[in-house]
């Protein structure tokens, strides 16, 4: 039934919510809000503090970073100065990472907390202003200029009204709304006697009965299916992964060559000691190694 309202009358509508012109009662509102809960779209679910901490380090330059720690710490465990730095470094870039998402999250729901907006609502008769979220279905909202939908609703008076859909879909033209039954094949964009979440009212008035609410509005199911979607790296980032990890490459290359070709010096002169010789580049090698890979570029 909920899937084809713009097919039946208005007062078929009115009797398939078991509502009325007048809106429906306050106990009605309180047992629908426990059957539907409440009109707002589901928060996705967030990743745990300390999890988005260590999310920091999974990077590819971070872990030869940390290999280069350990190598360094292996090769002189009585000096660990050098491994110690990068630890540091590493940290100090993971919590300045952490910072910085933390801020923009909390920006956001901010910015989620001022778009909180009120509606008018008829029930019993009675005109009140409430939050958005506490609509259910069977209410009777007023459509104003200016203002959003703030539900899925089935149109029950019209005067003049057009509504702003292109943020649903797609269209750039204003919709003319009427309260006329349509056929039920009527696709989603010709609904001219529906106004969907999410849709802004640009010119007119009018009255409309809620048949939807939360997620199971047309917004809602949109909201649902793109939830669990990949979102693409960037340009941006795309160059910049690939710039980290080509100088990753050549660090690890210089650092290869230096300890290479200083070994085959040293092997072809008499007395030297190959393994001090060994330890020292490598030394040299990750000092260049770290010089070289751009801890805070990913």
């Amino acid at each position: 039934m909920e899937e084809y309202w713009h097919n039946l009358s208005i007062e078929d509508s009115l009797v398939a919510q078991e509502s009325s012109e007048s809106g429906i009662t306050s106990d009605d509102v309180v047992k629908r809000r426990q059957r539907f809960g409440s009109n707002k779209l589901d928060d996705p679910e967030k990743t745990s503090a300390f999890l988005r901490f260590i999310s920091q380090y999974n990077d590819p330059l971070n872990y030869l970073l940390i290999g280069a720690a350990l190598v360094a710490l292996a090769i002189k465990p009585d000096h660990p100065g050098d491994a110690i730095f990068i630890f540091i470094v590493l940290t100090a870039n993971a919590v300045f990472g952490y910072w910085q998402e933390n801020q923009a999250e909390q920006a956001m729901d901010s910015l989620k907390q001022m778009s909180i907006s009120n509606c008018v609502v008829i029930r019993g008769d009675f005109e009140s202003e409430v939050p958005t979220s506490e609509l259910v279905p069977g209410d009777v909202v007023r459509l104003e200029q200016g203002l959003n939908v703030p539900a899925d609703v089935r149109l029950i008076w019209s005067q003049q009204c057009k509504i702003d859909e292109s943020a649903l879909t797609g269209e750039s033209l204003t919709i003319r709304k009427s309260i006329d039954a349509l056929p039920i094949e009527t696709v989603l964009a010709d609904r001219t006697n529906m106004a969907f979440m999410g849709t802004t009212v640009s010119s007119g008035r009018g009255l409309g009965l809620v048949v939807a609410t939360g997620m199971r509005t047309e917004l809602g199911k949109i909201a649902s299916n793109i939830a669990d979607a990949q979102t693409p790296k960037t340009p941006l980032e795309l160059k910049l992964e690939s710039l980290g990890k080509f100088l990753g490459f050549i660090a690890l290359i210089v650092a290869v060559l230096l300890v290479s070709l200083n070994l085959v010096v040293s092997y072809t002169k008499p007395g030297v000691d190959l393994r001090e010789v060994v330890v020292q580049q490598f030394i040299v090698a990750i000092a260049i190694f770290v010089a070289i890979v751009p801890e805070g570029l990913p």
